[in-house]
């Protein structure tokens, strides 16, 4: 510290010397009893006053008189035209000229450049406590940043700023002068209120640019932070300030005045910009929430910011469901009874309400794709879903692999036992003209003449995991997949019998390649795979009596050859046989015979619902009716009618499905997805990726041609993607775990992409989101 000091007091000494050398003023020790100390520069800015009109007032100095003689040297900064240059104005009254001449000034002017920057170093830029002593004592040194603002600069109090002091002072913005600083209570006299550390303003610019620059979701690129132009300006003046101050690369690095400074020059603004900006950073750096203000108001305020409005105009939105237009927007903001009740006084027009329609969250384009809303919310599916669906979930869950965005296992515990490996089945059909629309077409091209109709069809049917990708064998060489072209006079259609032989393959595949796991095939609720058995109970259209002499009620069956395909007439219709139905039972066990047995005189005869309800004791059922109206009996009625009473059988209810008892037949388990919920099923986004690989090929109607390209695209499909596309099912299997609806859980997947399993907030951010 004493070689700064030292240093300090040759600057001051050299400085001296010149002014003296410029007027030729002789020696004046200004400290008694001090004639070897080196003659000091005295503090105008601090010692003297400026009246209004630009008097000059002498103020009382320590170890002067009040009215000390003006035989010392009056020191003034004064502005210069050259960034980070400082100029001296020096002015020394004579004392020995007339009186006339006394108010005659002589000045002087010399670039004190080179010491501003060693003691600016010294100081360190007003960030630390550093006390070192002038010839005249103790220099007290403050900040710039201040609520008076007192812009010093760091040799003895110089003033810098001694007009805008004289303008500020009379507005009343100020509260203090350079010549009557107020020391604040926490600030010791001599010391230096800190700027803020490097740390400090790093994270605060960071805060700052991502106000600024508020990155987007998906892409590059920026969004519009929505700040108006006043604000905006301030916020990247501030943002310039502290680029200056914290890059080590900035010439005015670590130097907090200078950096504001540097930053109003490169607004084009003056010394009164540089100190808003200090005192708008200051602010920010200890308080995120508090940024620039307006002052001059909402000049062109929408009608959005009325919160009220804003509901109507949503409610009104969705009585019009897909027939929303930017013109009816305008004619309901300018009826009569919404005026009056919102105090609307002006119009809108067109262009101003397609503005407000995009603010409100529309958009002109053709509706997504997304999950079925005909029926996923509806009653009985709602009740599978919650009931029957997510229970088996859950009790194979636990013992999942889980995978991250990144495709590395996620670590943890797990339920004791096998590992379980869940296979999504589905189908999907690719078409030979199914390609890319959307192109670059040069503005003069040609139109080209299209290909009718979507041509040849390939259907494929699969089985995927998020742990091996398609099922297959790890050689690749046996594969569950099936291929064929779906038509009357082709390879058919993918019926239950096909079902059941690729389950059977896929099964014999996985015991074989893959025995250390279990293994449990999903399927959606397609009538192909819900097919029961041809002989199974079915209430549905069973007659209420006995049929009468020569006539009997079976069940019509497909007839197939031995191939298993079904059987054709000459009109196209399929050949149909009779079949009895299967025997039902009894609450014990014990079967019963839908028909009457041997030895009875109508043997072989269906004995018709209501002798079937008094064998079960049921009593007298003769009064009921053998079904409702349109069988829509009222809830919660569960005798109304003879169908009714035996569709809530147990042995009626509980009807095994053809491909459950194939599967558990060989100790693999079933489980089948709700309807309407293709959400939950990953394998529909795999096709998806498939088909956009697919769509890439060049054009072709040739069949050989389709069914290359569909396979390529479907083994294109990486393992990665796979993984990503299973977690996003079993978020939404969460979701609906957690008691969301079909709106909600598709709110949530959108807000939380990436995520497997939902936050526990989830229920407070649908309500802040106003998602019902």
């Amino acid at each position: 510290m004493g070689r700064k000091r030292k240093s300090v007091l040759t600057l001051l000494e050299n400085l001296k010397g010149r002014v003296q050398s410029a007027f030729k003023k002789p020696r004046v020790d200004n400290a008694p009893g001090k004639e070897n100390a080196p003659e000091t520069l005295n503090k105008s800015a601090s010692n003297r006053k400026k009246s209004k009109f630009g008097q000059t007032k002498a103020a009382t100095k320590p170890g002067h008189a009040e009215n000390q003689p003006s035989d010392y040297m009056d020191v003034e900064m004064k502005e210069t035209s050259y960034p980070g240059m400082s100029s001296f104005q020096c002015s020394v009254p004579d004392t020995t000229a007339p009186i006339s001449q006394l108010s005659q000034y002589y000045h002087y002017e010399f670039c004190v450049d080179d010491l501003m920057k060693r003691v600016n170093s010294v100081a360190s830029n007003h960030s630390d406590h550093h006390e070192f002593y002038t010839p005249d004592g103790l220099a007290d040194f403050e900040d710039e940043e201040d609520d008076g603002d007192y812009s010093h600069d760091v040799i003895n109090d110089v003033n810098v700023d001694g007009e805008d002091d004289e303008v500020e002072s009379a507005m009343g913005q100020r509260t203090g002068t350079a010549a009557t600083p107020t020391i604040d209570a926490s600030t010791r006299p001599g010391k230096l209120r800190e700027a803020p550390t490097q740390l400090m303003a790093s994270l605060a610019l960071k805060d700052l640019q991502d106000l600024l620059q508020i990155p987007r979701k998906t892409g590059r690129g920026y969004r519009d932070p929505g700040l108006d132009v006043f604000v905006r300006m301030r916020m990247e003046g501030m943002r310039t300030m502290l680029n200056f101050f914290t890059n080590p690369r900035s010439a005015t690095y670590n130097q907090w005045g200078a950096s504001s400074c540097q930053a109003s020059i490169s607004l084009g603004k003056g010394r009164y910009c540089a100190r808003q900006l200090r005192k708008l950073t200051r602010q920010f750096i200890d308080d995120r929430t508090v940024l620039p203000v307006n002052p001059f108001g909402d000049w062109n305020q929408s009608m959005l910011v009325d919160e009220d409005l804003v509901n109507d105009i949503n409610l009104y939105l969705q009585e019009l469901g897909k027939e929303i237009s930017a013109q009816k927007l305008v004619d309901y903001l300018a009826r009569d009874d919404v005026r009056a009740k919102h105090g609307i006084t002006r119009s809108i027009s067109e262009r101003t309400a397609r503005h407000y329609l995009n603010t409100l969250g529309y958009r002109w384009a053709s509706p997504k794709k997304g999950q079925y809303a005909d029926g996923h919310e509806r009653e009985d599916v709602v009740f599978y879903r919650n009931n029957k669906f997510l229970p088996q979930w859950r009790e194979i869950q636990s013992r999942m692999r889980n995978w991250t965005t990144e495709n590395l296992p996620e670590f943890g515990p797990m339920l004791p036992g096998r590992i379980v490996i869940v296979w999504f089945h589905d189908e999907s059909i690719f078409y030979a003209h199914d390609r890319r629309k959307k192109a670059w077409y040069h503005k003069d091209a040609p139109a080209k003449p299209y290909v009718k109709g979507e041509g040849a069809s390939l259907m494929i049917a699969d089985f995927v995991s998020a742990d091996f990708g398609w099922l297959q064998s790890p050689d690749g060489t046996r594969s569950a997949r099936r291929v064929m072209r779906p038509g009357k006079n082709k390879d058919g259609y993918f019926t239950s019998a096909d079902i059941q032989d690729q389950v059977n393959e896929a099964m014999d595949i996985v015991s074989e390649f893959y025995p250390e796991y279990e293994h449990v095939f999903v399927y959606d609720n397609a009538s192909t795979h819900l097919k029961r058995a041809e002989d199974s109970l079915s209430a549905r259209r069973m007659p209420k009596y006995t049929p009468p002499l020569g006539k009997n009620w079976k069940i019509d069956v497909t007839k197939r050859d031995a191939t298993g395909k079904p059987k054709y007439n000459a009109d196209g219709s399929l050949v149909k046989i009779k079949i009895p139905m299967g025997n039902g039972r009894f609450s014990d066990g014990t079967p019963q015979s839908m028909y009457f047995e041997e030895g009875h005189p109508r043997a072989g005869v269906f004995k018709g619902m209501m002798r079937i309800l008094e064998e079960r004791g049921f009593g007298d059922t003769s009064k009921l009716l053998a079904e409702c109206p349109k069988f829509k009996c009222a809830p919660p009625a569960l005798d109304c009618c003879c169908r009714r009473i035996l569709y809530n059988e147990p042995d009626f209810t509980h009807v095994e499905w053809l491909l459950e008892k194939t599967c558990q037949a060989r100790g693999f388990r079933v489980i089948f997805l709700p309807k309407f919920h293709c959400e939950l099923n990953f394998i529909e986004q795999c096709w998806g990726y498939a088909k956009r690989i697919y769509r890439l090929n060049p054009d072709s109607s040739r069949e050989d041609v389709l069914e290359r390209n569909a396979l390529a695209a479907l083994d294109a499909v990486p393992l990665e993607s796979m993984r990503r596309f299973a977690n996003r099912s079993r978020q939404f299997m969460d979701a609906y775990d957690k008691g969301l609806n079909g709106r909600q859980a598709a709110w949530a997947a959108r807000k939380y992409r990436g995520h497997r399993v939902l936050p526990e907030s989830i229920m407070n951010d649908l309500e802040k989101a106003n998602v019902n």
